[in-house]
């Protein structure tokens, strides 16, 4: 192990030279975080076999923090590469820079978000199905947002009505919307038509057609492991392992406040559908479900609402004009 001259910690390439799997791990101003999540890693069966990328956007203070906790807290626990990302920090590029890091021998890529906790097995469950079930591209994990709770939400008629919510796991509505990924009580894989980066594992071959989209840039939300996701399940199937499980604790650094975080979440879900879904009926599903939140953001009681409601009118008028970095010509193609 070398130090750099920015104080940060780089381990020897050659930790990654003979691994079949590797994590891939994008950071940003959260050592704290990090450091908790690293524990979850290194407390996973074979975890000396399974290097961990650390690709670090951070400030330059938070990154000498950051270096600290991976070379003290970690370096004899876990085999590491920790990379100092000089260039505009974004979690698409981030990752794209790892996977470019990562050998020829390298089989399947696991990504985890840097505030997430993995439970006992939570790789070995993703690689033995990746192994028994070629046809595979992709498999994610359950993820939940506290200790002992479902990630499945509450639906009603109305997310039903205004296409913003169903009652099946995983799935990419016509308007754009998501579902996440819920134990539906079989043991059996469930397939998925999407996969989130907070905790998902595709096969190496993947990334020699399909990247993360770098003009996706900025905190929370991004949407870029949706759109990601969607392309690569047009090549072959994805699958959630119900056996495979993590804990988000979703940071509150990086993310935008409630109104930002509104105005944001709509506009990168027309960008989605514009980019992967542009038919004429699934922009008028996707102005259906806006405006499905536009009245239940009116009718809501929650304390947030106001603040929430100001950035859904203010995101609904960027989508219309296109007044978004995103849905102008400079927006790439992944």
């Amino acid at each position: 192990m070398r130090d750099n001259r920015d104080g940060s910690a780089e381990s020897r390439p050659d930790v990654l030279s003979s691994a079949s799997e590797a994590v891939v791990l994008c950071t940003r101003n959260r050592p704290e975080a990090l450091a908790r999540t690293l524990g979850s890693v290194a407390e996973q069966r074979r975890a000396h076999d399974r290097p961990v990328v650390v690709v670090d956007g951070s400030e330059p203070d938070e990154a000498r923090r950051t270096a600290h906790v991976v070379r003290h807290g970690f370096g004899r626990e876990l085999p590491f590469y920790y990379h100092r990302y000089t260039e505009a920090p974004a979690g698409a590029r981030q990752r794209n820079a790892g996977v470019d890091l990562l050998p020829a021998t390298i089989r399947a890529v696991h990504f985890i978000d840097d505030d997430v906790t993995l439970r006992p097995g939570y790789f070995e469950g993703l690689c033995e199905v990746l192994n028994q079930r070629r046809h595979l591209l992709g498999v994610g994990g359950i993820i939940a947002e506290a200790e002992d709770t479902s990630p499945r939400p509450r639906v009603t008629w109305k997310h039903r009505l205004f296409l913003l919510r169903t009652n099946h796991p995983s799935r990419v509505l016509p308007s754009g919307q998501t579902t996440p990924a819920w134990p539906t009580g079989k043991k059996d894989v469930q397939p998925a038509a999407w996969l989130s980066t907070c905790a998902s594992s595709y096969r190496a071959e993947v990334f020699d057609r399909h990247r993360f989209d770098p003009a996706v840039e900025g905190p929370s939300p991004r949407l870029e492991d949706l759109d990601f996701s969607v392309r690569v399940a047009r090549d072959g199937p994805l699958a959630v392992v119900p056996e495979a499980r993590c804990v988000h604790r979703v940071s509150d650094r990086n993310r935008r406040d409630t109104a930002d975080t509104t105005r944001e979440r709509l506009v990168r879900r027309y960008w989605f559908v514009q980019k992967n879904m542009d038919q004429p009926l699934n922009r008028l599903a996707f102005w259906w479900s806006v405006l499905g939140q536009l009245i239940a953001l009116v009718t809501s009681s929650r304390p947030d609402s106001r603040a929430a409601l100001q950035g859904h009118v203010r995101g609904l008028r960027q989508a219309w004009t296109r007044a978004h970095p995103l849905l102008g010509e400079e927006a790439g193609d992944g």
